[in-house]
């Protein structure tokens, strides 16, 4: 069936030759809802997704309805969840359980009651001998009774592994940040490290622990007697050499990060290997071969600043016919057969083909991505579409807004997010509305897909964030993508407040909590950097300059 239904995609997509007229996607209709008939006709992924929340949110759709539509789903996710809420009520009886005090569920004699409203994160916090009482009472739930019984014996966090690698991770994850705080700071021995190291929770234990710059000092030490091994991720690897930074180790960090680069596929995550290695040894060996990357990072660029290497393949612009064309640029689902098509067997023939499909402006980003992938991601691509939107911004303004933009759609107006982001600028449907609301103006979800109307919005939000972090772009950057409350909580733990220490300000770079927005900021950077000299060629900037602003406001 998945070899039909491609083989029909590449067949629509190239019948989608040069027309005489523009048309209008189907959703920009004035009249467009989403019916279940229309979503069952769609192909399974986050796109329709996205259309299924719509669905689920409109009120005049039946139980049934809800739950065909919700069955569809590509991934349940949280969005997705919550929109089904409530058609999906708790049974009053479990409810009851639920909302149930410790000392309520105390008297119940209902093992299934006690099993659905006591957490393990309550257990903890409850007196020994009310403890005692719940395990004799759950008789029936061998899994609770014997995680009850490891948090009686107080056995959390100890290498005597009487209860398994996988509930030690279980409880490192589920019992709550205090009781990790003080149950899992310990020094464990280099074996037990290794014999968790095997697992394939232990990159998350990672992740959760060398981000505590003021915790868990004693694990965090631990974790520099890991050794390599068959499990160990290139990513695992970079973080365990972070964490031996942190610890002042530079021997163990470079023998993580070399293990990394061997490990490392991607040509950004050897680069940030090799960029690691030069820190942390001043061999400049490594940064003659960071500056040989055909890749543009923000490792590889600055590598070629510091030995004054041009940098190359970049394209600015792409010569087109200009001429009218029927590919819909709002149709989601027409975009994902292109993103199909392109690949595998992507051939002189094929991109001729897409060449007769892309000819105007408004396709201009699209024959640019299907250009990325014909020249293997060794073109770079830095166009500069929507000229007429943008055309009375500051110069600042267009830099950071091109910046963004290719980082969160590479300028396609379809673009959905699995967190159901819309359109060039990938705007949250609540920012959008509340924007929407700020600006007096009628609220459509789907006009977001329109890149007028989402580039706008775009630009209203990022106004915001140029004042509240002094115009700088890595900052913004990070509030664009997690938010200004988590940007601003990552400067309260310590994050670039000082440029003149060791290793800054690349260590903060690497020390952002959430991973997405740790690597968005450094490719949104990036991405400035370039598109700055390009539409500011008066005032061009250079990556150590920028470098020396990276102080936390």
């Amino acid at each position: 069936m998945k070899k039909t239904l491609i083989a029909l995609s590449s067949a629509v997509i190239f019948t989608l030759s040069s027309a005489n007229t523009e048309i209008k996607s189907e959703i920009l209709q004035d009249n467009f809802q989403v019916t279940l008939e229309w979503l069952e006709q769609k192909p399974k992924s986050y796109s329709r997704d996205f259309f299924i929340i719509q669905y689920l949110n409109q009120n005049d759709i039946s139980l049934e309805e809800a739950k065909k539509a919700y069955d569809l789903a590509h991934k349940k996710t949280r969005y997705i969840k919550d929109a089904y809420k409530k058609y999906n009520k708790i049974k009053a009886s479990n409810l009851e359980c639920y909302q149930a005090s410790i000392n309520e569920l105390l008297k119940m004699n209902n093992e299934k009651c006690i099993a659905l409203g006591l957490s393990l994160k309550e257990a903890t916090q409850i007196p020994k001998a009310k403890l005692a009482k719940f395990i004799e009472k759950i008789e029936n739930y061998p899994t609770l009774k014997k995680d009850l019984n490891i948090i009686y014996n107080k056995d959390i966090g100890s290498e005597s592994l009487n209860y398994g690698y996988d509930n030690f991770f279980k409880f490192f994850f589920k019992l709550g940040t205090s009781y990790r705080y003080k149950n899992f700071d310990n020094n464990y021995s280099e074996e037990f490290i290794n014999k968790l190291a095997t697992q394939k929770q232990f990159e998350m234990l990672v992740r959760y622990t060398i981000y505590k710059k003021n915790r868990l000092q004693n694990l965090q030490k631990s974790l520099l007697n890991t050794k390599n091994n068959k499990d160990l991720t290139p990513n695992v690897l970079f973080l365990l050499g972070i964490n031996a930074v942190n610890h002042n180790n530079d021997e163990k960090a470079y023998y993580f990060f070399e293990n990394a680069f061997k490990k490392s596929y991607l040509r950004s995550d050897k680069d940030k290997a090799l960029f690691w290695l030069y820190l942390v040894t001043d061999n400049k060996t490594f940064l003659h071969e960071l500056s040989k990357s055909f890749h543009i990072n923000l490792y590889s660029a600055y590598a070629k600043e510091l030995l004054e290497v041009p940098l190359e393949n970049i394209y600015y612009d792409i010569e087109i016919p200009n001429t009218p064309t029927k590919y819909d640029i709002y149709d989601q689902f027409l975009w994902m057969k292109v993103l199909d098509d392109t690949k595998k067997n992507l051939d002189e023939n094929k991109l001729k083909k897409y060449e007769t499909i892309f000819t105007n402006e408004n396709t201009k980003p699209h024959l640019a991505f299907v250009l990325t992938r014909f020249h293997k991601y060794r073109n770079h691509y830095f166009i500069t579409p929507f000229k007429d939107i943008v055309k009375d911004y500051s110069t600042y303004k267009k830099v950071l807004l091109y910046s963004i933009a290719k980082q969160e759609s590479l300028f396609i107006p379809s673009s959905i997010s699995f967190s159901t982001a819309q359109g060039v600028m990938q705007i949250m449907p609540f920012l959008s509305e509340t924007i929407a609301n700020k600006l007096n103006e009628n609220y459509n979800i789907y006009d977001q897909f329109n890149p007028e109307v989402n580039i706008k919005y775009g630009s209203y939000h990022l106004e915001t964030l140029m004042k509240q972090f002094n115009n700088n772009p890595l900052f913004i950057a990070y509030a664009y993508n997690g938010g200004a409350g988590y940007t601003k909580s990552q400067f309260k733990q310590g994050l670039f407040k000082r440029i003149d220490k060791k290793y800054e300000p690349f260590l903060s770079m690497e020390m952002i909590s959430y991973p997405e927005t740790k690597e968005y900021g450094k490719k949104v950077l990036t991405n400035y950097y370039v598109y700055n000299n390009y539409l500011n060629p008066k005032n061009k900037v250079r990556l150590s300059t920028i470098f020396q602003t990276l102080v936390a406001p």
